[in-house]
């Protein structure tokens, strides 16, 4: 069986780093997880990491083997194809970089920010939160 494609949210990355035995960091350090992020929520986690003071070279330990992807987007194109998915349109590049690396998964432990069926049904993207995913990656086994 090939890695399972994830995109992960902000939170996800901030929770991996906060705790070593939480899901999120499970799921990170998982050899058979492909753990994608784009550029926006690569800056996304340099911003939050200062704010909560966490050591700038934990987080770039942690994201170092994550494949980034850039979203070809102007705001507004952003905004327009995936405020629909999002409640708040901030959260629209997280979808748009689900979509744009082919992920089967969007991992975020904010599953109100989302149309969680929507973006299922739309884009064909689980959208769940790390503890759940865990539970399906621990079923295949």
């Amino acid at each position: 069986m090939g890695k399972i494609q994830v995109f992960l949210d902000t939170d996800v990355i901030i929770s991996g780093l906060l705790s070593k035995t939480g899901a999120a960091f499970e799921i990170i350090k998982h050899p058979a997880v492909k753990k994608t992020i784009s550029k926006a929520v690569k800056r996304e986690i340099v911003t939050v990491t200062k704010r909560l003071k966490i050591r700038s070279h934990k987080s770039k330990a942690l994201v170092k083997d994550m494949s980034v992807v850039a979203l070809e987007l102007t705001k507004s194109r952003l905004t327009k194809d995936y405020q629909r998915f999002v409640s708040d349109r901030q959260d629209c590049h997280v979808v748009a970089g689900a979509k744009a690396s082919k992920s089967g998964f969007l991992l975020t432990h904010n599953l109100k920010h989302y149309q969680v069926d929507k973006i299922k049904t739309d884009l064909g993207i689980m959208v769940l939160k790390p503890g759940n995913f865990l539970q399906y990656l621990r079923s295949l086994s």
